[in-house]
């Protein structure tokens, strides 16, 4: 029989909760876009309404295998979020590109 989670927990190592807690921090990192959009419990009709599109080009959208940064930037502000582009290098140099600010509605 399930048990709830906070039952579960109480009976965990205290190092447990926090390297499961690593995992699914790690887990919502690298979630596709309709898995976000899950998390953020809405549906793709939805989030069509919010992008004043239909529905099935939420679908498309969130099964592309490239997309115009702009397009990604509308999505995941419709979901209430802010897209952040980051380069990350060999060397352990991270820089955020903020171009983004500055894209027109071209794509």
């Amino acid at each position: 029989m399930a048990q709830p989670w906070k039952n579960l927990k109480t009976r965990l190592s205290p190092a447990a909760p926090a390297r499961i807690d690593a995992r699914v921090a790690d887990t919502l990192r690298t979630m596709p876009l309709q898995e976000i959009r899950k998390a953020i419990g809405l549906t793709q009709a939805e989030l069509a309404g919010r992008l004043d599109v239909a529905q099935g080009s939420v679908s498309k959208l969130e099964h592309a295998a490239d997309m115009y940064l702009t397009t990604l930037r509308k999505y995941v502000e419709s979901l209430g979020g802010e897209l952040h582009l980051t380069a990350r290098f060999a060397d352990g140099r991270q820089f955020e590109i903020d171009q983004l600010a500055a894209l027109d509605d071209r794509g």
